[in-house]
């Protein structure tokens, strides 16, 4: 994601925006842990590289997390934090003004 400052450009790569997310689910009451959408990649890859990020040609973020989530709390209600909390911080700390944030139930713990 490029971006032009009054002094010069500024170009933000999806591993920093995905590290933000991370950070942000994690931040959120209720995610136990960032899962996969597959059993090979829940055994290859670390839990920060389970966040799928993608951007299209016209800067859009799409944002896919699949979490699993701590029992006892209102799924919707933990669902909607991710999401806000995921906009919040894209929007404030890396400028992403179009960001879309699906979140993924996976289990329940």
């Amino acid at each position: 994601m490029k971006m032009q400052t009054e002094y010069g450009e500024l170009d933000i790569t999806l591993n920093a925006i995905r590290k933000l997310v991370y950070f942000a689910i994690l931040e959120t009451y209720g995610p136990v842990s960032i899962s996969s959408d597959s059993w090979f990649s829940k055994i290859l890859s670390t839990e920060e590289s389970r966040v799928k990020i993608q951007e299209d040609e016209f800067g859009h973020i799409k944002v896919d997390a699949y979490v699993e989530l701590e029992y006892g709390t209102k799924i919707s209600e933990v669902g909607r934090n991710i999401i806000e909390n995921v906009k919040h911080k894209l929007q404030n700390l890396a400028g992403c003004e179009s960001v879309e944030v699906n979140v993924h139930v996976i289990d329940v713990k």
